[in-house]
């Protein structure tokens, strides 16, 4: 496969990530508006712009307007929800051969769907809509991606950056509510609507409920986001999916040039596997996450040296 065609098919999957949590975030959030005084409310929206990196005028603004405005279609913000779209397209178009005709069709017919529209036109009329709409339409790229794509070399590429986008997301949300909080207006501790809100954040709350019961209780909502090897959204599943993916990319290529990013990749699951909630909630769960979140950027530079921009004395 040529390095060019591995790293947009690596950066799509990325992008399709991260709009897909971008618009979960956002539908939740909306929803969940009338249920919380206006206190409250402003404290979800600031932890809200601080685990999407909207920006930062945004996130001090704690105006629902502003934030889903800077969030979803800004073009200056460049994980925005559009951006976000905008990018996985461009880079889906590069590789045109690569992909299935349904894929396209779906992912253009998205962008071009969203791409005209404004806050002010859908604020007045259900805005959690638009965003409910989106996600479920990228659940369904997600699902034509699986059953209309040959689970090649490049599949085993987009399913990489998919997995290395959501453990970085997840990880970084966790982070809002248990600690690393970068805005000094997150400094009072989330309530029990921000708990349930973080568990539909990750699509997470009937699963938690099953495994769980329905007692909210953070550090077991910790355990179950983290830890949990059966559930699409934990960072341990991300992590194992990501392993996965890296022993089946460039099969071809040197041993000396695949060790650097198996080796990372098995120490960032070494260190989920053997993580103990108990330990990190009694105080190093803030540097475990962050570490989480600097293995996995790692992890992107090996992938980067190893397979896509290496030079040609590499090969030589």
């Amino acid at each position: 496969m040529l390095s060019r065609v591995a790293d947009s098919l690596y950066w799509m999957g990325r992008y399709i990530e991260r709009a897909e949590h971008t618009s979960r975030l956002l539908a939740v959030r909306l929803e969940s508006m009338v249920e919380q005084s206006k206190e409250d409310a402003d404290r979800a929206w600031a932890r809200l712009a601080a685990a999407l990196s909207a920006e930062e005028s945004a996130a001090q603004s704690h105006d629902a307007f502003a934030v889903t405005s800077a969030l979803s279609f800004s073009r200056y913000n460049p994980s925005s929800l559009l951006n976000s779209l905008c990018f996985a397209r461009d880079n889906a178009r590069q590789v045109r051969e690569q992909l299935s005709t349904e894929v396209w069709e779906h992912l253009n017919r998205l962008y071009l769907r969203l791409q005209p529209v404004t806050i002010e036109s859908v604020w007045v009329h259900q805005p959690a809509r638009l965003f409910r709409d989106s996600l479920e339409d990228l659940y369904m790229l997600g699902g034509v991606i699986f059953t209309t794509l040959r689970h090649d070399e490049g599949w085993y590429f987009l399913e990489l950056g998919r997995y290395i986008e959501r453990a970085q997301l997840v990880s970084h949300l966790l982070a809002i509510y248990f600690g690393a909080r970068p805005h000094p207006e997150l400094t009072a501790a989330p309530k029990y609507h921000d708990w349930l809100g973080l568990l539909k954040y990750c699509t997470a709350f009937e699963p938690y409920c099953k495994e769980h019961t329905a007692a909210i209780q953070p550090e077991r909502i910790a355990e179950f986001l983290l830890f949990d090897p059966e559930f699409p959204h934990s960072v341990k599943f991300a992590v194992d999916r990501m392993r996965d993916a890296l022993a089946h990319v460039a099969p071809g290529a040197p041993p000396q040039r695949r060790a650097a990013c198996e080796r990372l990749a098995g120490r960032l699951k070494a260190a989920v596997d053997f993580g103990q909630i108990d330990e990190l909630i009694a105080g190093s769960i803030d540097a475990f996450l962050v570490e989480i979140a600097r293995q996995c950027e790692e992890i992107h530079e090996a992938v980067y040296a190893a397979y896509i921009a290496y030079g040609a004395e590499t090969v030589l």
